[in-house]
C-alpha cells in the first residue's frame, strides 16, 4: 500500500512499465490518456471519464487508462472497478507509448506532453481528442473568479502569459494538424462555435459535437408526483464561482419572503473552499438542509427520487452534466440561460431558465412550478425524454465507439 493523494489504493509497481495486459486480447485495445482519473480514495476525479470507459469495455473495447501525473516520478498502476490505470510522469508516459501497441488513442484535457509521444511512436493510429473547458479557453473566460479581487486579477494576467498563451497556441496547431488521424470532439455546439474556435482563432478541421454521456441505467426516470415540486435539490461543487451557488442562496432568501416558503424544502450538497461562506446565510431557515459533502454516484438516484426540482444556476458551462443527470431522473431543472445550457434545456418545455445573474428570476421560476403542478409534471417527463435523446447512449457512446474503431479492420 502506498499514498495516492488524499487516500490509499492498492498499487503495482511498474519499473519498466512493461506491456499492456492481456496481449493476446483479440478485440480492440484502446488507451485513454487524461490528467486525472478516479480511484477508491478520489471517486470524483474526472468521474465522467470512468463512466465512458466502463461503457466502452461493455461494448468489447478493452480500454486502459494512463493518468499523466507529473509528480509520479516512480510509475505505478492500480485497478478501479475493472479498469487498469497506469500513473506516471511524462517520461513514464513516453516509455509506455513506445513499448505498447494500441488500436486507438483517446486524449482528454490535451497538452503537448500527451500528444508528442503518440505523434512520435504511433503516428498512424487514430487519435480522438475531447475538449472540455479550461484547456481550450482564453484567460478571461473565468472572469467571475477574479473580478472582485485585485490580487486575483494580477494572478490571472500572469497566468495568461505563463499558461494560456502557450496552451492556446498548442490547441490552435492541434486543431489544424494534418499529420495525425485526428478527430476533435466538443461536448456542445455552443462551446465549439463560441469558445473553442474563437479563442484559438481557427475553425476545426476535424471536429465533432458529442455531449457527455448520461446513463439512464445509472439515472433512471422515476415518475414524479405533483407534490415533489416542493422538494428542491442542489448538488454542486463549491470550488469556483462558476457554479453560481451564491445565486441559489439568494434565490432561497428571496423565496423566504413569499407566503408559501414554508411549503418548500431545499437540500444542498457540495464541497469546496467557498462552501461555508456561501451557505452561511441559510442557517436561519429550518426548511433548508445543507450537507458539506459530495454524494457517491450510487447515492444520487435515491436522492433524485426524493426531490422534484433541480436548481442549477451557472456562470459558464459547456454542458452541465449534473443537471442532465437530474433531468434523466425526472427532476425539472431551474437554471441560467447562459453558455450551453439552452442547448440541453428548452425553456418552458424541459425546464425553466432565468437570465444571467438573476437570483430573483430563479425564485420566480420556482414559483411558476409551485403554482402550476400540471406544467411541472409535463416538464418532468419531457426533461427525461429530451436528455436521453441528446445525451443517451445512441448519441454519445455509440458515436464515440465509431471514432475509436475507425480505421481498425484487422481485429
Amino acid at each position: 500500500m502506498t499514498q495516492l493523494e488524499a487516500g490509499r489504493v492498492q498499487e503495482t509497481r511498474t519499473p519498466e512499465l512493461g506491456h499492456a495486459a492481456d496481449d493476446d486480447f483479440l478485440g480492440i485495445k484502446a488507451l485513454l490518456v487524461a490528467n486525472a482519473y478516479p480511484s477508491p480514495s478520489a471517486i470524483y476525479r474526472n468521474g465522467f471519464l470512468h463512466r465512458r470507459v466502463v461503457a466502452y469495455q461493455a461494448e468489447g473495447v478493452r480500454t486502459d487508462v494512463f493518468y499523466l501525473h507529473p509528480p509520479a516520478s516512480d510509475p505505478y498502476e492500480y485497478e478501479y472497478e475493472g479498469v487498469r490505470v497506469i500513473v506516471g510522469d511524462e517520461d513514464a508516459y513516453r516509455q509506455f507509448v513506445a513499448a505498447n501497441h494500441y488500436h486507438s488513442y483517446m486524449v482528454h484535457f490535451a497538452t503537448p506532453s500527451m500528444l508528442e509521444p503518440i505523434r512520435r511512436f504511433a503516428p498512424t493510429v487514430p487519435v480522438t481528442v475531447w475538449v472540455h473547458g479550461f484547456e481550450a479557453e482564453a484567460w478571461h473566460r473565468r472572469w467571475f473568479n477574479f473580478v472582485s479581487d485585485p490580487a486575483a486579477i494580477r494572478a490571472a494576467v500572469r497566468k495568461k502569459y505563463d499558461y494560456y498563451d502557450g496552451q492556446l497556441t498548442f490547441m490552435r496547431e492541434l486543431y489544424s494538424d494534418e499529420s495525425l488521424d485526428l478527430v476533435v470532439v466538443n461536448v456542445s455546439e455552443w462551446f465549439q462555435k463560441f469558445v473553442v474556435e474563437p479563442d484559438a482563432g481557427v475553425e476545426l478541421a476535424h471536429g465533432e459535437v458529442i455531449p457527455n454521456f448520461i446513463d439512464n441505467e445509472a439515472f433512471p426516470y422515476k415518475s414524479k408526483r405533483a407534490e415533489d415540486r416542493f422538494n428542491i435539490l442542489s448538488i454542486r461543487p463549491y470550488a469556483s464561482r462558476k457554479y453560481a451557488n451564491d445565486l441559489t442562496v439568494r434565490a432561497i432568501q428571496e423565496l423566504s419572503m413569499r407566503p408559501y416558503f414554508d411549503h418548500l424544502k431545499f437540500t444542498l450538497y457540495g464541497e469546496g473552499g467557498l462552501f461555508h461562506e456561501t451557505v452561511s446565510p441559510l442557517d436561519a431557515f429550518e426548511n433548508v438542509e445543507v450537507n458539506n459533502r459530495f454524494l457517491e454516484q450510487a447515492e444520487i438516484p435515491a436522492v433524485h427520487a426524493q426531490h422534484g426540482i433541480f436548481i442549477t444556476p451557472t456562470r459558464f458551462d459547456s454542458q452541465g452534466v449534473s443537471m442532465c443527470e437530474a433531468m434523466s431522473s425526472g427532476l425539472v431543472p431551474v437554471g441560467t440561460d447562459v453558455s450551453a445550457i439552452s442547448e440541453f434545456v428548452r425553456d418552458g418545455v424541459s425546464g425553466l431558465l432565468a437570465a444571467p445573474e438573476d437570483a430573483i428570476g430563479l425564485a420566480n421560476q420556482i414559483e411558476r412550478l409551485y403554482f402550476n403542478p400540471n406544467m411541472y409534471l409535463r416538464m418532468s417527463t419531457t426533461a427525461a425524454t429530451s436528455v436521453q435523446e441528446s445525451c443517451g447512449r445512441a448519441n454519445t457512446i455509440e458515436r464515440e465507439l465509431k471514432l475509436i474503431r475507425r480505421g481498425v479492420v484487422h481485429v
